[in-house]
């Protein structure tokens, strides 16, 4: 019986602790011997506000400018969705990241939103590789208004809510020990 790739789905309203939870698993399973790869998204925060966020390249621990908050509601050539304005250097990086992240034990996008779905732009290597299935677990954080979307592409992935930021690390080092320690299998 061969084990199929299982992917998870990471959910949770904005500021609900989802890059909290995603950063907290990669650690622990890097840590525990796992080829983690991928990105996450860290906000920059200025006076208690997100005013940009950094993509962060798991496996070279490389970060660069990803995203700003478009304050002057401006019109731009860069790619953009409501009130972000994407650096396309970056994206184009971050494409190659995902590219060459697979295949590894553990894949981290953060994340999947109407930039990938509704224009076909942004972390479009990210679905390449999600849909590879060259990963013992892939895990997309993915907004609860894309859910729907998202299940269509993958309906057998299995979805985890994301309430907290207060327990979002402790959800992710519950996951991370069911993963070590085989209680979470991949689907067989």
């Amino acid at each position: 019986m061969t084990l199929q790739p299982s992917i998870l789905i990471i959910s949770g309203a904005r500021a609900s602790g989802k890059t909290t939870f995603c950063t907290r698993i990669a650690k622990t399973l890097q840590s525990n011997g796992w080829d983690v790869a991928g990105v996450l998204s860290l906000p920059i925060i200025e006076h208690g506000e997100q005013v940009a966020k950094d993509a962060f390249d798991i496996r070279s621990g490389v970060r660069k400018i990803l995203a700003r908050i478009n304050f002057q509601d401006t019109a731009t050539n860069e790619a953009q969705t409501g009130r972000w304005i994407f650096d396309t250097k970056t994206l184009t990086w971050c494409n190659a990241v995902f590219h060459s992240s697979i295949p590894c034990d553990f894949l981290v996008i953060d994340e999947i939103g109407p930039l990938e779905f509704n224009q076909g732009q942004g972390f479009l290597e990210a679905l390449t590789a999600l849909d590879s299935g060259k990963y013992l677990f892939g895990i997309a954080v993915i907004r609860p208004g894309l859910l729907e979307t998202a299940m269509q592409r993958w309906p057998t992935a299995k979805i985890i809510e994301i309430t907290d930021p207060n327990h979002a690390e402790q959800q992710a080092l519950q996951l991370a020990a069911e993963l070590t320690s085989g209680i979470f299998p991949p689907t067989r």
